[in-house]
């Protein structure tokens, strides 16, 4: 038996906030670990931070180490410790933890895993000393057989899928190629590894109409990847081109479970693609119903437009649905069919003449701009679509060249990454939530595209409210 100390890290940047989230890919890791056989515990640098500040206490990380992490450490021996980082962000704190880590326990080895390691392996591994192993995708099946390798001393490292290691001196990447096929089979995320209580916050302005006790929202996730290929897209890189879903009665008992052992009545589908299958999805709905399930959720990665008929979103909001997000990314034909969305202007308008049915349905919409070949004129029309399509919120992001998708790849052919890019790895606003455009489009100005963002808020009288919630 190993023992596996798991850290979740901080925001380096962090702007007050009540929210707080427990890392669903923490506890599915750790459920892999236990069944096993392996002992794990878990820092939540993150939530500690939250508190201190919430506690109008100044967070700084070196007091934290000394005080409470080095502790942990020297009791409780971990043979492995294993920081997850979930975005760019949280990149610097966590090579910051590395680095305090192995000043003290410089024979612990330390595994990176998350979407931005998973970009940058080979650059990270280059760079810093403090990160031994970084594990590409998803890991539970990879991280049991690192952890096996390390406790039985076996110098196999060559054979883990999406392992990145040094060997000699030198950096070493092994192809992530191996995906979970049967993922009723992986265990329910291992909630016993936090004390939910820890992460309740003040919830009160929330969307409610059910008026249920809520106290934070629990990530669920029923499936994983997506069968599109979106040009800007990164997902695939953690998740694979194939879309794997749970069965609906699966997703369901973890729902009865959470909703009866936990007492918990709201939840988040992180799903990329939730209602890629009708009938599954409706299936999941009915389930929710007839086990008596009286939740609310949202799904913040958004829902397909494609697959939003009015039979969908009626299942849905019987369920429970409050919230969602819809991605549009473009109002204009010429862009969506350039980054591969394939979503006709029809099918948009369908898709919102059925949500609208629901007017106590809130829902954001997503967009984006700023790609290679947009223009005045497609931004034009997008802004049209926008008035068409009645909106009083919207969210417009950067395109933001990921590298390893099509994106990014065109823009380094044609020049047009305005970011350093031989320091992508250590720039932790690479986000889409960056208020700076990474790409220069060939007939437009940095300028033009900031410019248009600040209109449409202007316009939908987002700009306070931005600065309100500190967006």
């Amino acid at each position: 038996m190993a023992k596996i100390l798991l850290i979740n890290p901080h925001n380096p940047d962090f702007i007050f906030s009540e929210e707080r989230h427990i890392p669903l890919g923490i506890l599915y890791l750790s459920s892999s670990l236990k069944k096993n056989g392996h002992e794990v515990l878990f820092i939540d640098v993150s939530n500690d931070q939250i508190t201190a500040v919430s506690e109008k206490t100044k967070f700084n990380f070196e007091e934290y180490y000394k005080s409470k992490m080095q502790k942990i450490i020297s009791d409780f021996k971990p043979d492995l410790i294993g920081i997850s980082i979930h975005c760019s962000v949280r990149f610097s704190p966590a090579i910051a933890i590395g680095k305090s880590i192995k000043v003290d326990y410089p024979l612990i080895p330390i595994v990176f895993g998350g979407i931005h390691p998973t970009i940058f392996s080979r650059q990270i591994l280059a760079e810093y000393d403090c990160v031994d192993f970084i594990l590409q995708g998803e890991s539970e099946s990879s991280l049991i057989e690192l952890v096996n390798a390390i406790e039985n001393k076996i110098n196999g490292f060559n054979r883990i899928d999406g392992l990145a290691y040094r060997i000699n001196g030198e950096v070493s990447v092994n192809k992530k190629e191996k995906y979970i096929e049967d993922i009723d089979g992986i265990p329910f995320p291992d909630y016993s590894l936090v004390n939910i209580k820890d992460y309740y916050f003040n919830t009160s302005k929330w969307i409610n109409p059910r008026k249920l006790p809520i106290n934070l929202s629990l990530y669920v996730l029923s499936s994983r990847s997506c069968p599109r290929q979106c040009t800007y897209c990164s997902m695939f890189l953690a998740h694979g081109r194939k879309h794997r879903m749970r069965s609906a009665s699966n997703v369901v008992d973890e729902l009865e479970y959470l909703y009866f052992h936990l007492n918990h009545h709201y939840f988040s589908f992180m799903d990329d693609n939730l209602t890629l299958n009708k009938n599954r999805t409706i299936e999941m709905c009915n389930l929710i119903i007839s086990k008596g399930l009286n939740i609310q959720f949202d799904t913040p990665n958004g829902l397909d437009l494609n697959t939003i008929d009015e039979e969908v979103i009626e299942a849905l909001i019987n369920a429970g649905l409050v919230r969602t997000c819809l991605a549009v990314e473009s109002g204009s034909p010429e862009i969506r069919m350039s980054i591969n969305k394939r979503l006709t202007q029809e099918n948009i308008i369908a898709a919102f003449n059925n949500i609208k049915k629901y007017p106590k349905l809130a829902y954001n919409v997503f967009f984006i701009v700023g790609f290679p070949n947009e223009t005045h004129e497609t931004l034009q029309e997008t802004y049209e679509l926008i008035k068409q399509l009645e909106l009083k919120r919207a969210v417009i992001s950067f395109a933001t060249p990921f590298p390893g998708t099509k994106l990014y790849d065109e823009c380094v052919a044609n020049n047009l990454l305005i970011i350093d890019q031989a320091n992508l790895h250590n720039t932790g606003s690479f986000y889409y939530a960056n208020d700076t455009p990474f790409i220069k489009p060939y007939k437009l100005e940095k300028q033009d595209i900031i410019d248009f963002r600040l209109k449409v808020y202007e316009e939908l009288g987002m700009l306070k409210e931005r600065a309100d919630n500190h967006d």
